[in-house]
Parts: C-alpha cells; sequence; structure tokens
C-alpha cells in the first residue's frame, strides 16, 4: 500500500470512530429496553477509546485529530434510521457490515508502518471485538455478547 493511500486510510479509519461513537450514542439515547441502552454505551466507548488510542498514530503523520463534524451527524443520522429497526435486525446488520472493515484493518496492521503497528493493531483489535460482540448478540447471548468488547477495553486501562 503506497503512502498516500495508506494516509487515506487511517484518517478515514479514525473519522469512522467518530461516527461509529455517534451512533452507538443515538442507540443508547433512544433505546427504551435498559439493557441494550448500556450495550450501546459501551459500544460507544469503545468507539471513543478507540479513536483517542489513534490520535499518537494521525500525530505522528501530521494528520488533523479534530472530529469531523459531518461523519458526527452521519453517525446520528444513522442511529435514529436504525433505533426504528430494533435490536435483532441492528446487530445481524452488523455481523455483514462489519466484514470489510475488518479486511481493510487486518491488512492495515500488517502492511503499515513498523511504528504504527501498536495503533494499528489497536483498531484491528477493536474491529474484531465489535464483530464478536455482533456475532454473539445476533446468537442471543445477551450482555454476555460484550465480553470481547469489555476485555478490549480493560486491555488499554
Amino acid at each position: 500500500m503506497d503512502r498516500t493511500t495508506y494516509l487515506k486510510e487511517i484518517e478515514t479509519a479514525y473519522q469512522a470512530e467518530v461516527r461509529g461513537e455517534a451512533t452507538f450514542s443515538t442507540l443508547a439515547q433512544r433505546a427504551t429496553d435498559p439493557d441494550e441502552a448500556a450495550i450501546w454505551q459501551t459500544l460507544a466507548r469503545l468507539e471513543a477509546t478507540t479513536r483517542a488510542r489513534l490520535v499518537p498514530l494521525m500525530q505522528r503523520h501530521g494528520i488533523d485529530t479534530t472530529p469531523d463534524e459531518a461523519q458526527r451527524q452521519r453517525g446520528c443520522e444513522r442511529g435514529e434510521a436504525r433505533a426504528a429497526q430494533g435490536f435483532e435486525a441492528i446487530v445481524k446488520s452488523m455481523t455483514e457490515t462489519l466484514l470489510p472493515y475488518l479486511t481493510l484493518y487486518a491488512r492495515l496492521e500488517v502492511e503499515g508502518p513498523a511504528e504504527d503497528r501498536q495503533e494499528l493493531a489497536c483498531l484491528n483489535a477493536h474491529e474484531i471485538a465489535l464483530h464478536e460482540f455482533a456475532m454473539r448478540a445476533h446468537a442471543g447471548r445477551g450482555r454476555q455478547s460484550l465480553e470481547p468488547v469489555e476485555a478490549f477495553l480493560r486491555e488499554g486501562q
């Protein structure tokens, strides 16, 4: 992967965390079930934590870390639209929509510069945890679905 493409991909990934946090925060606000609200809040924290962990990488490459307001708004809109679908439909959708990110983030981790590996590994691990959550939730594992996400969040403390 050439440097220009690499830098664009990490900037896009960073702003995707902004969008994801807004999506999950909106879902938490709209949830009528307290357990579902807690799940969405945890996922919003996952996205915010991952974004924060990417800051050193962004700064090393001189990339602006200001959250893109358009991405935040897009996330809020996505959360509003998805809230109407219900929890089961949302997690089913996540099992499919996260797949391209799993592939991309794994590729970034492998192909990125050695000095960026720690942050790239974090980005990849967060996506794996999010996908594992979706798979478990779709299988009906309730609060236990969050175990991979909670483990990821504990690792960075």
